[in-house]
């Protein structure tokens, strides 16, 4: 994350540079960096930004769910035949919710008729 806000840094610099009608400073490798248009820079600005929100919110999403073990209710809790009915109402491929090892365990499940009600 951090290397994507010192390239908006230097873009913002840039940009500063290009609407003043200046050429762009050289890069940390001391090469000539393209002369954009000031239009190009801030598309490159927003997609850098929209870059780093989505690492961000996936990070966070990542530390939320860390701690919540998302199938075992499902595993422990639920019928079997309410999963197995919902996804044959829905059209949902049974494989999505189940995996493996689940659809053999749980194969005396699968005829049930999609409008069971427990």
């Amino acid at each position: 994350i951090q290397e994507i806000r010192d390239l908006v840094a230097e873009l913002e610099t840039d940009l500063d540079r290009a609407n003043k009608g200046k050429p762009p400073l050289k890069d940390s490798e001391g090469k000539q960096k393209r002369n954009l248009a000031p239009e190009a820079i801030k598309k490159k600005i927003a997609q850098s930004n929209a870059k780093i929100e989505k690492m961000e919110r996936d990070m966070k999403t990542k530390e939320d769910l860390k701690t919540v073990a998302l199938g075992t209710s499902k595993i422990n809790y639920l019928d079997p035949r309410i999963s197995v009915a919902w996804c044959k109402r829905h059209e949902v491929p049974i494989e999505k919710i189940f995996n493996k090892s689940l659809l053999e365990k749980f194969a005396w499940a699968m005829d049930v008729d999609p409008e069971f009600r427990f």
